[in-house]
């Protein structure tokens, strides 16, 4: 007779979690030996399976698998039997992650879970449901919405077949009414506009006022009021946040509630229509919008912004920056950095922590005014750099190359000698030209490289051969 402590459900728990972190096999071996470890053991089996292996629960006499074995196209046989059903739902139950991209070859499937559970969801267990969907699958996603979950990201493609009169909207609006407080990361983007109606936002709103407490992410694609972009930035324990499309607030509400906006922020995405407006609003002096000054370490601007002097001393304000993206192209018609090696000196000052620095695409006008200083600067100053993409002329580069060996001026000719530099292996240069009038220049141009970035190994670009040929030489 087994002793008494193997009556009590949490050991046999606590075996069968050992067992599948060490051995998923062997855990099943051990499942088939000891029926009492059977449910804990396929419980922790089943926590990441997929669609497609909770389909392969039901006979090849239900449903049906053609096309590719990897991804087979569904289609129902006959009606699953009470029995099937009920073993279909067992294993539902015990799924906490779902991902993917879900398409027509899912529909037939997805029709059986329905029918089997036409007004709970089959998956109560379920914490994770992250999807890229079409809008004729919406009336699908309120199966997928339990009691438990705390990660809600859908994305929602168009296709051919939406039509903003229908009702798939209703469907989403309903799944986003049934998100419980215990959310934690709300994702929504929306690409037919059709899509994002008044009743739609309406639930938005009331799910972030619902689970704003918890909230540590947000991210929607749907066109807020004012109050509410406010209400965002009073979540206390929001960390990330991606801008759509909404424009920051004219004027803050007094709120003797609030002691400081958006105090937990550490990431933050800007959309290019609105950038500007943003940087601007938080880099004012209020008294309530110093926290983030501290707590932003991550700030990324989406295409189409201008890399100029008044956005660099903007952004100097959030002097814990670890990564900064400036995703700029420049318009065919003019290059759009205008930073000189000065603003890039005052970057390099103001933040020393970053990782990662990327100030627009470089385009193949060569006209800018930054220079390879510039690249002495962020180098020297900021040591735990690793990923660097900036405009920097090479017209000249030789040239500037030898100055910067032989110039007095103190400030220039201290980094050069310190021995303090950048952990960057690869360099971007996008498109930038590389003119270099014979092996002696080259030599020169590989020399001051390496000066810079001691650890380069590699010159990531778009075209021109002579950054190959430094890349070869880099290698010698």
């Amino acid at each position: 007779m087994l002793p008494r402590v193997f009556e009590i459900d949490e050991i046999f728990r606590l075996i069968a979690s050992r067992v599948v972190d060490f051995d998923g096999s062997s855990a099943i071996a051990l499942a088939c030996c000891c029926k009492a470890l059977q449910d804990p053991v396929l419980r922790l089996c089943w926590e990441g399976k997929s669609l497609d292996n909770l389909a392969a629960v039901l006979p090849a006499g239900v449903l049906a698998r053609s096309g590719h074995s990897t991804l087979p196209y569904y289609t129902t046989i006959r009606s699953p039997t009470q029995q099937e059903r009920h073993r279909l739902l067992r294993y539902a139950s015990w799924i906490k992650r779902i991902e993917g991209l879900f398409t027509r070859r899912f529909e037939a499937f997805f029709d059986i879970l329905h029918s089997s559970s036409p007004t709970e969801t089959p998956f109560p267990n379920l914490r994770t449901l992250s999807w890229c969907i079409y809008p004729s699958f919406l009336r699908f996603l309120p199966l997928f919405v339990s009691p438990l979950i705390t990660t809600f990201s859908v994305t929602v493609h168009k296709d051919k077949t939406f039509d903003p009169k229908t009702m798939e909207r209703d469907y989403l609006s309903a799944a986003i009414a049934a998100l419980p407080t215990s959310l934690r990361e709300f994702t929504l983007r929306i690409n037919p506009a059709g899509l994002g109606n008044d009743e739609l936002k309406e639930e938005v709103l009331r799910a972030v006022h619902r689970c704003g407490p918890i909230l540590t992410h947000l991210e929607i694609d749907v066109e807020l009021p004012a109050v509410m972009i406010q209400h965002v930035m009073e979540l206390p324990k929001l960390r990330t946040w991606k801008v759509h499309g909404n424009l920051p607030p004219a004027t803050l509400t007094p709120s003797s509630e609030v002691a400081s906006y958006l105090p937990a922020l550490s990431s933050l995405t800007l959309a290019a229509t609105n950038a500007r407006d943003w940087v601007t609003f938080l880099s004012i002096p209020h008294p309530k919008l110093t926290a983030i000054r501290s707590t932003l370490t991550e700030l990324n601007l989406s295409d189409h912004q201008d890399v100029d002097p008044t956005l660099i001393s903007q952004l100097c304000v959030f002097q814990n920056l670890t990564h900064l993206h400036v995703g700029a192209s420049c318009p065919d018609d003019r290059c759009a950095f205008s930073l000189t090696d000065d603003d890039v000196s005052d970057l390099s000052w103001a933040l020393p922590r970053l990782e990662s620095l990327m100030l627009g695409h470089q385009c193949d006008r060569n006209t800018c005014r930054t220079t390879v200083r510039s690249l002495l600067f962020l180098s020297a100053r900021c040591p735990g750099l690793v990923f660097l993409s900036i405009h920097f002329n090479t017209a000249q580069i030789a040239q500037d190359i030898q100055s910067l060996f032989e110039t007095w001026d103190s400030s220039v000719r201290n980094l050069r000698e310190s021995s303090a530099r950048c952990l960057v292996t690869t360099l971007s240069v996008s498109q930038t030209p590389l003119p270099l009038a014979g092996t002696d220049e080259l030599e020169v141009v590989k020399r001051g490289f390496l000066n810079v970035f001691p650890q380069l190994k590699a010159i990531s670009r778009k075209y021109a051969k002579t950054w190959r040929c430094l890349t070869e030489a880099l290698g010698k």
